[in-house]
């Protein structure tokens, strides 16, 4: 029972410190944004107010694993320095026993925020940018020309935030050549289908050769008109655009629809593992950074021990996090440059928890 009134308190500790650090980075880096952009923003109070709380979100993923290695660094010197540390020892804590609240903590966070890249917490950073450049929080895209398969769409407005199209044309072809058109002033997505309203329909007859006669186009009207199935507005905004801003449902349907194209799928898995596998990155630094400190004062320079074990936190997120872009813009195959820099992290802490433990 005493050892896990140790473990509570250790907890108790770490979540405050995790706590300060976390608010206090994101209030930083929220308020700078501010500063910077405040001219650019909106008169509208209600605007301003959503640009803030987004891009505070934004932030999230960055300061969150950062605060997390941060804060166990700031409790486990702490402790060093109070001497409370080798108290702990030697009432038998182990390494293991010592480290398990703060990694439990750090691991329940983590996979908070791989839960939340399966809501459009994914889309803060979205929409900040759409209120700071066109003062409004619903996004749009024009212009836009896709290939579905045999199906061509053209889109003259996309609103993906609202699952909303306006002036749709597609082209359906057999052997190249086009055997039906569909006009549609506005179309919205449900249920798995782009769902076309007040809908005019060409069709055009199979000619057989130059001199044939009877040949004539058939136009229809049609109330409504389900096409494209599963092409979601957020894939085909991002496609469009050139982005990876996905949600997990929303990659892993992109990549299977894409891979039946044959086109190529790397960014889209890069945003995949980035929201997956690179959070990943907090419980196995933790691990990695805790083994390896002091078990007291004595003997060693906290400053110097500390001052390394932040700058080597900073140095390692920060190669992670260049490979993490560098494979988003298409220069590294998303499993060499997310997939596997994780998995030498979770052998290189394996390897450090056997060697210090």
């Amino acid at each position: 029972m005493q050892l896990k009134h140790y473990q509570r308190f250790i907890a108790t500790l770490f979540f405050k410190n995790f706590l300060i650090l976390f608010l206090a980075m994101q209030l930083f880096f929220t308020g700078i944004d501010l500063m910077q952009n405040l001219k650019s923003l909106p008169g509208s109070a209600n605007l301003q107010i959503l640009y803030s709380v987004n891009i505070f979100l934004n932030f999230i993923n960055y300061t969150l694993p950062l605060s997390l290695v941060f804060a166990m660094l700031s409790t486990v010197i702490g402790l060093i320095k109070s001497n409370e540390l080798v108290s702990l020892y030697a009432l038998g804590l182990s390494k293991k026993r010592l480290i398990a609240p703060i990694f439990i903590i750090t691991t329940l966070f983590t996979l908070l925020y791989i839960t939340l890249n399966f809501t459009p917490f994914v889309k803060a950073n979205e929409i900040s940018t759409s209120i700071k450049k066109h003062g409004e929080v619903t996004s749009r895209t024009t212009g836009l020309f896709l290939k579905y398969f045999d199906t061509y769409a053209y889109i003259e407005t996309l609103k993906p935030l609202q699952n909303l199209g306006e002036g749709i044309t597609i082209f359906f072809t057999t052997d190249n050549d086009i055997v039906e058109i569909l006009h549609a002033k506005s179309a919205t997505f449900s249920n798995q289908y782009w769902n076309l309203r007040d809908v005019e329909r060409i069709k055009k007859p199979k000619i057989a050769s130059l001199h044939q006669k009877d040949a004539k186009l058939t136009k229809l009207h049609m109330e409504k008109m389900e096409v494209l199935k599963g092409f979601r507005p957020q894939i085909i905004d991002n496609l469009f655009k050139g982005k990876s801003q996905l949600t997990i449902p929303d990659s892993i349907a992109a990549i299977n629809l894409l891979k039946r194209q044959k086109i190529n799928t790397d960014k889209i898995r890069g945003n995949l593992y980035l929201m997956t596998l690179f959070p990943l990155f907090a419980p196995l630094a933790v691990l990695a950074l805790f083994y390896p400190l002091p078990m007291q004062r004595r003997g060693s320079n906290l400053a110097i021990v500390s001052s390394g074990s932040i700058l080597a936190a900073l140095l390692l997120w920060g190669i992670l996090f260049t490979l993490a872009k560098i494979t988003l813009n298409g220069s590294l195959k998303p499993e060499w440059g997310i997939a596997f820099p994780m998995l030498l992290l979770l052998i290189a802490t394996l390897w450090i928890i056997r060697r210090y433990r």
